[in-house]
C-alpha cells in the first residue's frame, strides 16, 4: 500500500540523533527520514493473526516501533508480507501491521527484516562526508523547480562561541548540476543540533512538503520549520516552494543564547511559524508571477496563533473545537498563494496531548492526528509552546 503521508520522531526504533555539539548530526537525520529510511531489525518470525486481522512480526531482542508509523518490510515470502505497512500495534517483542490483501496464506520464511520506512525523497547530490547534500520531491512535475541544499559542515561560523547556537546551512536552490554548482534562491539556517534540550524531535510529511519540529536551547521547546510546496492555487505553479527558518543567521548571535533558560534574557531562539498574520522567518521561493526574488508570506487563521482562542471545554456542549480547513498561505500583497497541507489548528493548547495521536475524532473519521507543541514567538521568556495537529493518514493533496 502507498502511504501519502508518514511520521517520525526521536522515539521511534533506530531513530538518529540530533545531535549534541558535533557537526553532521542534522544532515545524517535528514538522509536517514527523506531517503534511506532507519531502526533495521531481523524478524525472527511473521505469520497471520486473524484475531488481529493483521501480521503479526516477532522481534526476540525487542523494538522501539511505534504504532500508526509504517515500517517497510523485506525478505519475506510469501511476498505479501513485504513492502510498507501502517503499524496497528505493538508490544515489546511484537509489531502488528495491516496488509491490504488480508491473510497472504502462510507464516513467512526467509531472512526477514523491518525498518521504519522512508518519506520517499530524492537525494541528487551528496558530499564524501555526507554532511553537504541536495535534496528535492521524487516526482518534480508535482512539485516545481526548487531543491533544499544542507550545509551541516563546521564552517565558519556554525557554532557560537559563548554557547549561543548551532546551525546548518539552509538553502533553496535550482538550477542544479553538482553538489556545489547551482542558483542559490535563499540562504538560512536551521539549528543543527539540540544541545541543551532533550534532542526530541518530529517531523512529519508528504512526497512534497515536510515540517521539522526539533527541541533545542535550555527552554527545551520545540520550534517548527519546513520545507517543500504548498498547495498552490496557481495553475503551473513551479516556486511555490516554502521555507520556514531559524531566526538569524549567525550562531553567535548574544540575543540567541542557547545556553539560557526560559526565565532569563537573551533567549530569542524560537520562531513565530505557529503565529498568524507574521511574515518572521519564512518565505516562498518566488512570488505568483514566477519572477526572480523571494516573496514574503503568512499564514491566516480564525484567532492569533495555533492552540489558542477558546476554552476546553467549551462550556455550552463540553467540545473541544478545532480546524481542520486548509490553513491560508497569503503572499506579499495580499494575494492568497495556496494552502499549508496537512496542518491542524486546534483552539486550546492541552498539555496531556502533545507528541500523542488519536485517531477517528468527532469531525475527523478515519484520520489519525498528531498532536505537537512549538514555539509561537522568539523570546521564551514572553511566551511558551503552542499546539498543532498534523493529519497522518493524508493524502494532503
Amino acid at each position: 500500500m502507498a502511504f501519502p503521508v508518514k511520521w517520525y520522531s526521536n522515539a521511534m526504533q533506530g531513530a538518529p540523533s540530533l545531535g549534541d555539539t558535533s557537526a553532521g548530526a542534522l544532515a545524517a537525520l535528514l538522509k536517514a527520514v527523506l531517503v534511506t529510511g532507519f531502526g533495521t531489525l531481523t524478524i525472527n518470525s511473521l505469520v497471520w493473526d486473524a484475531t488481529e486481522g493483521a501480521a503479526k512480526a516477532t522481534i526476540a531482542g525487542g523494538h522501539a516501533y511505534l504504532q500508526d508509523s509504517v515500517v517497510e518490510v523485506g525478505g519475506a515470502s510469501p511476498a505479501a508480507y513485504n513492502g510498507e505497512h501502517r503499524v496497528k500495534k505493538v508490544s515489546s517483542t511484537e509489531v502488528w501491521f495491516m496488509l491490504d490483501g488480508g491473510n497472504p496464506g502462510g507464516a513467512a520464511s526467509g531472512t526477514m527484516s523491518m525498518k521504519v520506512a522512508p518519506l520517499g525523497w530524492t537525494q541528487t547530490f551528496e558530499s564524501g562526508d555526507g554532511m553537504v547534500a541536495i535534496y528535492r520531491p521524487a516526482n518534480v512535475s508535482e512539485s516545481g523547480n526548487v531543491s533544499l541544499r544542507i550545509d551541516n559542515t563546521a564552517y565558519s561560523g556554525w557554532a557560537g562561541a559563548s554557547n549561543f547556537g548551532y546551525l546548518a546551512k539552509m538553502q533553496l536552490v535550482e538550477d542544479v548540476v553538482d553538489i556545489n554548482t547551482y542558483t542559490l534562491i535563499s540562504d538560512v539556517r536551521w539549528p543543527a543540533t539540540g544541545r541543551y534540550s532533550d534532542k526530541r524531535w518530529d517531523l512529519i510529511g508528504d512526497p512534497q512538503l515536510f515540517y521539522f519540529l526539533p527541541a533545542y536551547a535550555a527552554s527545551n521547546y520545540q520550534s517548527m520549520f519546513a520545507f517543500g510546496y504548498i498547495k498552490s492555487v496557481r495553475p503551473g505553479d513551479r516556486y511555490h516552494a516554502i521555507m520556514m527558518n531559524y531566526s538569524s543567521n549567525s550562531a553567535d548571535d548574544a540575543s540567541r543564547r542557547w545556553s539560557l533558560t526560559a526565565g532569563q534574557t537573551n533567549t530569542s531562539y524560537g520562531t513565530f511559524a505557529l503565529s498568524f498574520d507574521d511574515t518572521s522567518y519564512r518565505h516562498l521561493a518566488r512570488p505568483h508571477s514566477q519572477l526572480f526574488g523571494t516573496s514574503g508570506c503568512w499564514f491566516k487563521g480564525l484567532f492569533s496563533r495555533f492552540g489558542t482562542g477558546m476554552s476546553v471545554p467549551n462550556a455550552a456542549d463540553n467540545a473541544f473545537y478545532m480546524s481542520a480547513d486548509p490553513i491560508m498561505v497569503m503572499e506579499t500583497g495580499n494575494h492568497l498563494r495556496g494552502f499549508l497541507p496537512g496542518i491542524i489548528c486546534p483552539f486550546a493548547s492541552v498539555s496531556a496531548w502533545y507528541r500523542k495521536n488519536f485517531s477517528n475524532l468527532p469531525a475527523l473519521p478515519d484520520k489519525i492526528v498528531r498532536f505537537v507543541s512549538a514555539t509561537y514567538v522568539e523570546s521564551s521568556v514572553n511566551g511558551g509552546p503552542t499546539m498543532l495537529g498534523f493529519d497522518l493518514t493524508g493524502p494532503w493533496r
